[in-house]
Parts: structure tokens; C-alpha cells; sequence
């Protein structure tokens, strides 16, 4: 419903008199796909202040990034409490703010030299910003870097961090299915509650966390698993070697279901965007996990023609109950 037609609809029932404040209207008026495309340009702006820093100031140590990027949040925070309706600064500030935080996960990169610290502090600072950042797209995409970044996190500290040669790697399937619970299930969990209590947080100032926080949530049910690492499928082995046997080749198998239950949370929504997003992202696990089987092209296409077949039955089915 647009905010037009729930003014006329309250006024219908005499909730509201017909001169009554207008109610307001997203960022500064602003429609949803225009603000979608500032955040967004926000986003991009962030790496070429984050480079711009480093060149300028040239941080050759971890505290001197540390700090960079504490200058860059403090600004960017200063920027959304001066005026939050101007979009040159909203947009001004998302981009001072991403790059500060780009510049504190350099900081504990070169510190620690390891991918796993720089994934669990990005987790997190994304979670601490989707509470603190006053821009709404920012939280929903904070929100789902979170949780890609959880979801890195486990995977690099719990099987390493050898990014290339994965194919090799032998993981036992009870670790990789209890590793994929443990990131996906306390999202989903969390989802679960946002949507059961939406009437509740809705009639609070809660809703302004909580509204584009369960966005990045589903956002992240659908494309997760494949976002965390989305070149899974181009893994390369050397000639006369033999591949272990991967379980964690399963994790895409079970994303199709986190993005499928991300679909079905937003029909209950109403959010129909959303829906499309999370079938796409379905179809992209489909892909990944078709790549990462490690069986023949024979077998993969009797996989493929059961599975088709199976689907057939059950939309036939489905049509005949309707």
C-alpha cells in the first residue's frame, strides 16, 4: 500500500481528518528506486574515498589506518546528524562512513595477516552499524554483510583459508552440514521472529532497525551461501591430481532451501520484489552445487531430467488441487 492510500483509507475511517500532516514520504520524498541508486552510489564512492585516503594520507601502519577510519566514521556520522534529508549529504556520508569502515578491516588485515580476523571483525562492525547508521539502505545492506561475513568467518577459522585449492580439501559431511546450520539457521531463526512480531516492533521506534535489518536478512537467506563464496565453482585442480571428497560442495544444496524459505517469508510480507530476488538467488545455488558435484556429466544429466520430471509432477499436481 503507498502512503497515499493508506492516508485516504485511515481518513475513510475516521481515524485521521482529511487535513491532517501529510505522513511521511520515505527520504525527502524521494521514490524507493531513486534512493536504492544513491545508496548505491554511495557504496561505490566509499572504495574511491577509501583509496583517495590511502594515497593522500598513506597509512604505512595498522594504527594509522585504524585511526583513518575512525576519522572517516566519525565524519560520516556527523554528516547523517547535520541534515539527513539532503541527499548530496546522505549519500556524502554513507560514502565517508564505508570507507572508514573499509579502512579499519585493512587496519586488522595487515595486523593479523589472515582472512579470518578481518571476516569476524566485519561481522561484527556491520551488525554494530545496522544498529547505529541512520540511512535505512545502509542497514539492509550492512545487514546482509553481516551475515556473509559470519558465514566467512566460519568457514575460513573452522577449514582454512586456502581460497584455491578447495578441490583437494576432504571434508567429512556431519562438520559441513553442522557448519552451514550454524550460520544459516540463527538468521533464518531471526527472521522468523522479526515477521511473527512485526505488529509489535512496527509501533515502536524499533521499526528502524528492525524493518531494513529483516530486508538484509532475507536478502541474505537468498543469495547467502552463494555470496560468501561466489567463485566456488571455477576452482581449479592441477593436472594429476586427485580431488578429495568435498561435503562442503553440499552448501549450496542446502542455500536452495534458505532462498526458498527467504521467498516464502516474503509473500507473507507482501514484498514482492524480494520474491524475485530470492528465486534468482535459488537459481544460482542450483548452479553453483551443479558445478561443485563432483560426479560425471552422465549422472548430473540423470539428476537434471529426475529432477525435472519430479517438478513437472508437482506442478501438475499443485494446478489439479487449485
Amino acid at each position: 500500500m503507498r502512503v497515499g492510500e493508506l492516508e485516504r483509507a485511515l481518513a475513510e475511517r475516521g481515524l485521521i481528518t482529511a487535513d491532517a500532516t501529510p505522513l511521511p514520504f520515505g527520504s525527502a520524498g524521494r521514490p524507493w528506486y531513486v534512493s536504492v541508486v544513491l545508496g548505491g552510489a554511495g557504496w561505490l564512492a566509499s572504495m574511491f574515498a577509501f583509496l583517495f585516503v590511502l594515497l593522500l594520507f598513506e597509512p604505512n601502519t595498522p594504527p594509522e589506518a585504524a585511526v583513518a577510519g575512525v576519522i572517516l566514521l566519525g565524519a560520516g556520522f556527523g554528516l547523517y546528524a547535520a541534515d539527513r534529508d539532503n541527499a548530496f549529504f546522505e549519500q556524502l556520508a554513507l560514502a565517508l562512513s564505508l570507507a572508514g569502515q573499509f579502512a579499519l578491516l585493512y587496519a586488522v588485515g595487515d595486523l593479523t595477516n589472515s582472512a579470518t580476523p578481518v571476516a569476524a571483525v566485519a561481522t561484527v562492525l556491520s551488525a554494530a552499524v545496522v544498529i547505529a547508521m541512520p540511512n535505512a539502505f545502509a542497514k539492509t545492506l550492512s545487514a546482509f554483510f553481516a551475515c556473509v561475513a559470519w558465514s566467512l568467518t566460519v568457514r575460513l577459522g573452522v577449514w582454512g583459508e586456502d581460497w584455491f585449492d578447495r578441490s583437494r580439501q576432504a571434508v567429512a559431511f556431519v562438520p559441513a552440514l553442522i557448519g552451514w546450520l550454524a550460520i544459516w539457521i540463527p538468521v533464518a531463526f531471526a527472521v522468523h521472529v522479526l515477521i511473527r512480531r512485526e505488529a509489535e516492533w512496527m509501533a515502536t521506534s524499533a521499526r528502524r532497525v528492525a524493518r531494513p535489518a529483516l530486508t538484509g536478512l532475507l536478502l541474505a537467506l537468498a543469495v547467502g551461501t552463494w555470496s560468501s563464496e561466489p567463485f566456488a565453482a571455477f576452482s581449479i585442480r592441477a593436472p594429476g591430481t586427485e580431488a578429495a571428497t568435498n561435503w562442503l560442495a553440499v552448501w549450496p544444496f542446502l542455500g536452495i532451501a534458505a532462498a526458498l524459505y527467504a521467498a516464502l517469508c516474503a509473500f507473507r510480507l507482501r514484498h514482492y520484489p524480494m520474491i524475485g530476488v530470492a528465486i534468482a538467488g535459488a537459481l544460482l545455488h542450483v548452479m553453483q552445487f551443479y558445478y561443485l558435484l563432483g560426479v560425471s556429466l552422465v549422472v548430473k544429466s540423470y539428476v537434471m531430467l529426475v529432477v525435472g520430471v519430479g517438478l513437472l509432477f508437482a506442478a501438475r499436481r499443485m494446478r489439479l488441487r487449485a
